[in-house]
């Protein structure tokens, strides 16, 4: 076990995060959010069309609203658009990379 921290301690010491380079990399970060913020309201407004398509279909008889199909494909998408909108998937994505060096898989 004492081997492991002293790894993970080394390891830090040379893979240290400089933060200049971050600073010179603001400017593609502000553009990916400001895409992936425009991503996520198309995929919201997608899916409000369709939602209110379904319901529109419903009040003409076309469809039923029993649709077991449709309901579980519209919750799973919304889900996922929730997920990005909100940030939670990379904040998952950042607690299995950190599960993932815990158990040993860090690299």
């Amino acid at each position: 076990m004492m081997k492991d921290n002293d790894y993970i301690s080394k390891m830090k010491k040379m893979y240290t995060v400089d933060p200049g380079v971050v600073d010179d990399l603001n400017w593609f970060l502000v553009l990916a959010g400001a895409a992936g913020t425009i991503l996520c309201v198309l995929a919201l407004a997608y899916w409000l069309i369709r939602f209110f398509g379904f319901l529109f279909s419903v009040s003409r008889g076309a469809r039923s609203l029993k649709d077991p199909k449709f309901w579980k494909r519209m919750a799973l998408a919304l889900g996922l658009i929730l997920l990005f909108m909100t940030g939670s998937v990379f904040t998952l994505l950042s607690q299995f990379y950190d599960y993932m060096a815990i158990w040993g898989w860090g690299g």
